[in-house]
């Protein structure tokens, strides 16, 4: 069951420990295409039934609103939240077709696209209003406490380590982030301090230390 999420509530003297976690692997992944609206492979689900044994339960698990989001979500709890700062970057022009046609037909643009973040040539999102608004709920969640899980899509988990670890923007192409990636991050109230960034589970991390 998923419902909307209300405004973090800081909790004194409480540490906030906040996984963010990339949603499982779609039809779009292996096909390269711009889109984040199909259901997750069928072998993900068990794929995420070890990760979720793998990693200590959370008391909030938040998702972004785009399907295979939820879908990753609902593996880690019957009650999650939605959390519209978390939604993909949006992709204009291009939503749904793959990286190949773009690079056949707008080869320029796409070039521009990555190479310049305040770009967006496909009438989209740019990286930097992207990465605005997911860092302005990441800012505004720093004193809430707790264990959070947050089910989001690779670019936004991209964006939110650079931010992080304040790195340029610019860095974003030397970054890559698999299904069920994930950034492990805790916070004292004041700032974000990073705990891991990769894989999780009997896969590599372990995010619930």
């Amino acid at each position: 069951m998923s419902s909307e999420a209300e405004a973090p509530k800081p909790m004194a003297n409480r540490a906030t420990r906040l996984t963010i976690l990339c949603r499982g692997a779609t039809q779009a992944n292996q096909q390269s295409r711009f889109t984040s609206a199909d259901a997750l492979l069928p072998k993900e689900q068990t794929r995420l039934k070890v990760l979720a044994s793998d990693l200590r339960p959370f008391d909030t698990v938040l998702h972004a609103p785009e399907r295979p989001a939820s879908e990753t979500a609902a593996a880690f709890s019957v009650k999650t939240s939605l959390c519209p700062p978390l939604r993909d970057i949006a992709y204009g022009a291009w939503d749904n077709r793959t990286v190949a046609e773009v690079a056949q037909h707008w080869p320029a643009d796409l070039e521009r696209w990555s190479a310049d973040p305040a770009s967006a040539p496909h009438g989209g999102e740019s990286f930097a209003t992207a990465q605005a608004r997911a860092v302005d709920w990441l800012e505004a969640y720093r004193a809430t406490g707790g264990n959070t899980l947050a089910v989001t899509h690779a670019i936004i988990v991209k964006l939110l380590f650079l931010h992080v670890v304040d790195a340029p923007l610019t860095s974003i192409r030397r970054i890559d982030v698999a299904p069920l990636g994930m950034l492990s991050l805790s916070s004292d109230g004041s700032r974000w301090a990073l705990r891991g960034f990769g894989t999780a589970g009997r896969t590599g991390l372990s995010a619930g230390d």
